[in-house]
């Protein structure tokens, strides 16, 4: 079976390293030996000099393929310390790619940069001690920007997990998605409606720039930052303005049930099973927070009477993370993403051999290796460079993309959470 050839395929290159694989595919030369194997006694006896002549141009044709030097590409990744288990998961999906690349010429140099910059720097220069100049990684731009003094960088280029959109250096690709492509997605959105919107993440680097970004489309009625997990609580309480609603409740069941009136103590006991009765004065929410984070913003704002219901949550790319699927408060919650269909051909493929879920990053490096390779083999110079990519529209597994300023804008969906499914929107 087919999952049986990757799993062989996969434990004959997991048992040497460097990862490659080191035939070139000639059709010639695979059609003369299905044709030797069944009638070579045959052949002979027919025309010896046919198939002389025959050796002949298939070696010729293997040559001329020869040609292009191999592809080497050094992988500079965690594979211990704190984020070994990205860097692994990486490594899992290029050993993929490699192996359905298998007619070409490639070899992987995995190098360890131990989840640490120094570790990078090491990894690196034992890198071009070989004479690699093609990286894959590292995975931050901080990781990448430890480098860029040390002796070979300008001469090597780099294709990086990062999402980093300025100050790129002219040698790097940077392939996350990054805030411009999810931006670009929401904008029709953002747009299609006039209501109050308030800004609620953390106060850190990331979420100043989404706000900036946030705020060139849409105009914000509040923005709140929490420092930490523990403020979420206490600043949705304000973002709700809970406590002035529900003291507000509270005195008009009060008023209710001092007024005699029946009808009015029949109403206060409705009340009652409520917090509030008054609504947010807000419609929408803009959210650049994930996982844990995520689920629990929206959780206390649910608390606080502000649910799905009344307000309409809106947040980044969340690599379709089924945890959100397990919140009922995370119902309609909206998202840009690369192409749901795609990612769950993808995970159905990383599962079976290694029986887990894809989670997030590992998913682009069954776009960036194609993209090396089929760059590579069709150009006749054994080197790299920022013009081989730049202004080029690539349609990818994972969706469409463009390389621009030295980073890959990606053509992005809308998805919502419906009824504990992911649901693609149509774009506004």
């Amino acid at each position: 079976s087919e999952f049986s050839r990757v799993i062989f395929a996969l434990n004959d290159i997991s048992l040497r390293l460097p990862i490659g694989k080191l035939t070139i595919y000639n059709p010639f030369l695979n059609m003369f030996l299905k044709i030797t194997y069944k009638y070579l006694f045959k052949i002979l006896k027919i025309n010896l000099k046919f198939i002389i002549i025959f050796i002949f141009i298939c070696f010729l044709s293997k040559s001329s393929y020869a040609q292009k030097s191999e592809l080497k590409i050094a992988a500079l990744l965690p594979l211990s310390g704190k984020y070994a288990d990205l860097g692994k998961r990486i490594l899992n999906t290029i050993q993929i790619t490699i192996f359905e690349l298998d007619n070409l010429d490639i070899q992987i140099y995995p190098f360890d940069t131990k989840s640490s910059n120094l570790g990078a720097k090491e990894a690196f220069i034992k890198a071009r001690q070989k004479n690699l100049n093609i990286f894959v990684g590292p995975i931050t731009s901080d990781t990448l920007n430890s480098l860029v003094e040390i002796d070979g960088f300008q001469k090597s280029f780099f294709f990086t997990f990062s999402n980093k959109e300025n100050k790129v250096p002219s040698n790097v690709i940077n392939f996350g998605v990054n805030l411009s492509s999810e931006i670009e997605a929401l904008e029709g959105f953002l747009k299609s409606r006039k209501d109050k919107i308030i800004f609620f993440g953390r106060d850190n680097y990331f979420s100043k720039i989404a706000f900036e970004k946030v705020k060139n489309n849409v105009k914000i009625k509040e923005k709140y930052l929490y420092k930490n997990f523990k403020e979420i609580n206490s600043l949705s309480l304000k973002a709700t303005n809970f406590s002035y609603r529900n003291k507000k409740h509270l005195n008009e069941i009060r008023r209710l049930k001092a007024s005699g009136d029946e009808s009015d103590a029949n109403f206060a006991k409705e009340l009652e099973k409520h917090d509030t009765r008054e609504g947010v004065s807000f419609k929408r929410v803009f959210m650049p927070s994930f996982n844990y984070e995520l689920i629990a913003s929206i959780s206390f704002f649910d608390f606080y009477d502000a649910d799905y219901r009344s307000v309409q949550f809106i947040t980044f790319n969340q690599w379709f993370n089924k945890k959100l699927l397990i919140e009922p408060s995370l119902e309609n919650l909206i998202f840009p993403s690369i192409n749901l269909e795609s990612f769950k051909n993808l995970n159905t493929k990383y599962k079976k051999i290694y029986g887990h879920d894809i989670q997030n990053l590992e998913i682009l490096a069954f776009d960036m290796i194609p993209l090396i390779a089929s760059t590579w083999f069709n150009k006749k110079e054994n080197y790299l460079q920022i013009s081989d990519f730049q202004n080029f529209t690539f349609k990818g597994k994972t969706g469409s993309f463009k390389i621009m300023q030295n980073k890959a804008n990606y053509n992005l969906n809308l998805y919502k959470i419906k009824k504990s499914k992911f649901v693609k929107l149509k774009k506004i």
